[in-house]
């Protein structure tokens, strides 16, 4: 055994593909969940339900030894109504109060799922010492959680690691999550659902994407190795354009199902954007990997999982 690991969010989009890593791994993994809303599958684990809000039932709940947190839970959908509030609520105070009562358990590493985002930068350069501009509530209330971070290190000596995360993408681990409109995600259900894709850009928008599985990989060896107090950019510091996205989901589509499809583009959308590159270097040297691009086999999974719905 390799040690308990608490994954928040652990039956989320990014949570449950590193839960299924870690348990495959050797850890003995809790799973920390709001609603244990479906069971991984071929998977030993343990859940513990609770709402990260509630300091007094997280104290309560988690009243177990933990070697590891991976925390992945925040709140992610800016579409829904009060989300200002609630973002600030669970991303940067829920953070906290995991931090209050893990500061007590001598953890060897607490590593952060923050974003890109912090930034605010959809173009350019990116480093670890790009300059900070968050423009949304996703991203400042996840740098207010780092900076919590931080402030706990120094605190309570907590060991951390902080990953500021670009886009990543695969298959959900079941049909029922809450996060197929990400963009491949959505762009693969579209084309399953209406024998069209359509985009409501002109697919010039250019993200960096990395294959969670590479995620799970980089997790898992940070693991295995001293907590260094310090941020690091998790990217492919290599960028795709959506409409390159869309003509990968269309050729997956058209091989699989042999018939063809089309991807529908807002003309009226005359925005011209340019390369961005967020460098993974600093990650580089400390955990050396090499990425995959799981693109084509990803969206094909994605749609043998939608006929089971």
């Amino acid at each position: 055994m390799n040690g308990s690991v608490l994954v928040t969010g652990g039956l989320g989009n990014l949570g449950s593909w590193i839960s299924l890593h870690l348990a495959k791994q050797g850890f003995d993994v809790y799973i920390l969940t709001r609603k244990e809303k479906y069971k991984l599958k071929d998977t030993r684990y343990q859940v513990v339900e609770c709402d990260i809000t509630n300091l007094e039932t997280l104290k309560e709940k988690l009243n177990f030894d933990i070697d590891y947190c991976i925390h992945t839970a925040s709140l992610n959908e800016f579409f829904l109504p009060d989300y200002p509030k609630m973002a600030l609520e669970v991303n940067t105070l829920g953070t906290r109060n995991l931090l209050e009562v893990l500061s007590e358990k001598n953890l060897k590493n607490f590593v952060y799922f923050s974003t890109f985002h912090v930034y605010g930068a959809s173009s350019g350069l990116i480093t670890e010492d790009t300059v900070l501009n968050p423009k949304n509530d996703y991203a400042i209330t996840h740098l207010f959680a780092e900076y919590y971070v931080k402030q706990f290190a120094l605190t309570h000596s907590l060991n951390y690691t902080i990953l500021r995360l670009t886009n990543s993408y695969g298959v959900p681990t079941h049909i029922d999550s809450d996060k197929w409109y990400l963009v491949l995600n959505d762009l693969t259900k579209s084309a399953f659902e209406n024998n069209k894709i359509v985009l409501k850009s002109n697919g010039k928008a250019k993200r960096d994407f990395i294959y969670m599985g590479d995620v799970v990989n980089i997790v898992g060896r940070l693991l295995k190795i001293d907590a260094t107090n310090s941020i690091y950019n998790l990217s492919s510091n290599k960028s795709y354009d959506i409409a390159h996205l869309a003509n990968i989901v269309r050729t997956v589509y058209e091989k699989k199902y042999n018939k063809s499809i089309e991807i529908e583009i807002n003309e009226n959308d005359k925005n011209e954007y340019e390369d961005i590159e967020v460098k993974n270097d600093k990650l580089q040297l400390l955990v050396k990997y090499e990425l995959t691009n799981m693109m084509y086999s990803e969206v094909e999974n994605m749609f043998t999982l939608l006929e089971t719905k």
